[in-house]
């Protein structure tokens, strides 16, 4: 009987909680409870996997803490999916990983008691989850120095190249229109490396975060690149997100990569051809200017992607009007796993 029991209990229930919940997000968008349309609703209900997956360990009795923490994370980004996109901050959330080492241990405090302890490992673990969304949801930037940036650059440079790493945290980058001056702004926390290379005709300047990511400030970078002369820029981060109002500069190419986040990009009338943007889970929201012949190609994983409405699908590429591949003034590739983007013109 015992081992009848035992195995009833590691029996998976995630298979037949997730035809329910499939169930119910159609019945619930056929009758209209599920804002949006189409698809693009469907997809920011993701988070109910990580729902589903706390309620199937919950009912294994796979501890208390975890399945929780999971329950909650899948509330939360399921909230924020349907809610105000500034409500979330992922450098925030980054900053709650300890929250997973508590977790662990309230599991393996509780995990196959009975009676009150079980009630006092649930307290336990609903005032852990309740104190992280509280926390992620408000500002608590914790206060530091910051650090001034300031580059010049000789009257014959052509050209520039340069390369920011943030890793974790916030980045807004926009123009400096100062003579002689390569880059402008302040940075926190301090420990960071900035190196500088300037040859006859070109300059190379990288700037690169160096603190733990564990390290307890939020870094937040401000900065102005100048706009009298060509920039290749390459932009790096791991969690966070980055703003970049490029409108007034004279980009020459675009690297942005980031993992987790959010990502904002304002394009320049000019560019070259090589724009490349890509993210792994998130949004991306790419700025476009109007009347410009544009060309993206658009390699979206599971995310959904939003185009202006005379944007056409053509041979693979989504296309402004009159654009094809040839004779694009503007070609953008964007890579994303999970997530949604969304292309619209500069106002």
């Amino acid at each position: 009987m015992s081992n009848e029991i035992k195995s009833y209990r590691r029996r998976s229930y995630f298979g037949p909680i997730m035809l329910i919940a499939i169930g119910l997000v159609f019945l619930a968008y056929n009758l209209g409870f599920i804002p949006g349309e189409g698809w693009e609703s469907i997809l920011k209900l993701w988070p109910v996997l990580l729902i589903i997956a706390g309620l199937n360990d919950l009912i294994r009795r796979e501890g208390i803490a975890w399945p929780i923490l999971l329950i909650g994370a899948g509330t939360f980004l399921l909230l924020n999916n349907f809610g105000p996109q500034s409500w979330i901050s992922w450098t925030q959330i980054f900053q709650l990983w300890p929250v997973l080492l508590i977790a662990g241990g309230i599991d393996l405090m509780f995990k196959g008691q009975s009676g009150w302890l079980t009630i006092l490992g649930i307290l336990l673990s609903v005032v852990l989850i309740g104190g992280a969304i509280w926390f992620a949801s408000v500002d608590f930037n914790v206060s530091s120095e910051y650090q001034d940036v300031y580059q010049t650059f000789g009257s014959e440079v052509d050209l520039s190249d340069i390369d920011l790493s943030l890793g974790l945290g916030e980045l807004i980058l926009t123009s400096e229109s100062d003579q002689g001056v390569l880059i402008t702004g302040s940075i926190t926390p301090e420990n960071n490396l900035e190196q500088i290379t300037e040859s006859k005709t070109q300059v190379s300047y990288r700037l690169e975060n160096n603190t733990p990511s564990m390290y307890p400030f939020t870094a937040r970078w401000e900065l102005g690149l100048t706009d009298a002369i060509p920039l290749t820029l390459s932009v790096n981060n791991g969690v966070g997100e980055v703003f970049l109002a490029l409108e007034r500069l004279d980009l020459d190419s675009l690297d942005a990569n980031q993992g987790v986040g959010r990502l904002v990009i304002r394009l320049p009338e000019e560019s070259s051809q090589d724009i490349l943007i890509k993210q792994a889970i998130g949004t991306i929201h790419i700025q476009i200017p109007a009347d410009v012949k544009v060309a993206v190609d658009a390699q979206n994983g599971l995310s959904k992607v939003d185009f202006p409405a005379d944007f056409k699908l053509i041979n693979g590429l989504y296309v402004s009007p009159g654009t094809n591949r040839i004779n694009a003034d503007l070609s953008i590739t964007v890579e994303q796993a999970i997530g949604y983007i969304s292309f619209s013109y500069a106002r």
